[in-house]
């Protein structure tokens, strides 16, 4: 976290609140378990319509911390880099269930484990 806080070119002081040394265990624990587990369960489809917002929030975290107007991170970059396409592949994702065809959602479904249990329907549909 100390890296990235260092090399963030706007909203410096934003940032810096999350590496505040009493933050900053807390911080590390979420980032590493956080791109953990949304990692996973965007690759083996389950759960997405949970995860892929947060995917999409921790992408436009880092899009704007590396922007330096009208450029991201470097002069070869106007505007779009490859943290807006990978925030569009997750739109992508959670638009067309694609854990319900490809993944682990789809599973779930065929097992009728979300029919059985409807509290469970909002993380699945």
């Amino acid at each position: 976290m100390l890296h990235f806080v260092h090399h963030v070119v706007t909203f410096h002081d934003f940032f810096a609140h999350f590496a505040a040394p009493a933050v900053l265990p807390y911080t590390n624990f979420l980032m590493k378990w956080g791109h953990l587990l949304i990692g996973l369960s965007l690759v083996f489809g389950f759960m997405i319509r949970v995860s892929g917002p947060f995917g999409i929030l921790l992408m436009i975290t880092y899009y704007f911390a590396h922007m330096d107007w009208p450029y991201i991170e470097n002069s070869l970059n106007l505007f779009v880099d490859f943290h807006l396409v990978y925030t569009v592949v997750i739109v992508y994702l959670i638009a067309y269930h694609a854990g319900h065809v490809w993944g682990l959602d789809g599973i779930v479904e065929r097992l009728s484990l979300v029919a059985r249990n409807q509290v469970l329907k909002p993380l699945f549909h």
